[in-house]
């Protein structure tokens, strides 16, 4: 494995942006993309390869991988592929921290992975905690332990399992009695905490969700429409199109022009 590192700066907490699973190499065996504001954080479930600005890199299930923002990244894939992803901002300023490009994170994965997801979770509604989950995987990854901590918000049980689901599951067909079982909760009861916390349906929150992790693929990413929409669940790029512009006011395309020249 390539012993590369970035030189990361974790003297102060990230900001998590979005976070989640992703599954890609369905359709296309190469996807290109680059993130101009943003780290990525991949926690890989497959093998392949990746290269970053020119450098190829392995990819194999349970290594953990970290981009910097602004790199040419090129994806290479081997049928159906799955990762857990976080995209953050890290603040500038302070001692650096040597991360590898690409690490075996052995024993350590499964439980990075769920934190990862806990994470994900926690964004909508308590976003300063999930950005310190992430601190604390980023730590990991240095392998050194971080110290800080930060109080938060309790959230209905429940509630936070249904947020985790959906969050983690955007990219697919997502069934409310689904989520509601899977949160060992009816249906009704689950409906009105996410009316209480959100102030929308469960059906809301989701198509909420899906159009803020749409607007954020278009405006960090240069994956193509088409892939974005089926990354977000709205495979149907009529309808997506039509989503979008309804929430922004424009095209896909026109927004991403917009925020590309802003």
């Amino acid at each position: 494995m390539d012993t590369a590192v970035w030189q990361v700066p974790l003297k102060n907490p990230p900001q998590l942006v979005q976070a989640g699973r992703a599954v890609h190499g369905r359709k296309q065996a190469v996807e290109e993309y680059q993130l101009p504001e943003l780290w990525c954080l991949h926690l890989y479930r497959y093998e392949g390869q990746v290269i970053i600005n020119g450098r190829e890199f392995a990819i194999a299930p349970g290594w953990a991988g970290i981009t910097p923002p602004n790199a040419r990244i090129v994806y290479r894939f081997r049928g159906e592929s799955q990762h857990t992803f976080a995209h953050f901002r890290l603040p500038v300023g302070g001692d650096l921290v040597a991360i590898p490009v690409m690490q075996d994170v052995g024993d350590a994965f499964d439980s990075l992975t769920r934190a990862l997801e806990e994470a994900a979770g926690w964004l909508p509604s308590q976003p300063r905690r999930a950005s310190v989950r992430l601190w604390d995987v980023l730590w990991q990854l240095a392998g050194q332990p971080m110290t800080e901590r930060v109080p938060h918000q309790r959230q209905h049980p429940a509630l936070s399992r249904a947020v985790r689901e959906i969050e983690l599951h955007l990219s697919q067909p997502l069934a409310i009695p689904a989520i509601a079982r899977r949160a060992d909760i009816s249906h009704n009861h689950l409906t009105r905490l996410f009316r209480s916390q959100f102030g929308v349906t469960i059906e809301g929150y989701i198509r909420r969700r899906r159009v803020e992790y749409a607007l954020h693929l278009l405006a960090h990413t240069t994956l193509a429409v088409k892939t974005i929409a089926g990354e977000v669940g709205l495979p149907d790029l009529h309808f997506f199109n039509k989503t979008i512009r309804a929430a922004a006011g424009l095209s896909p395309r026109d927004f991403r022009k917009r925020r590309g020249s802003a």
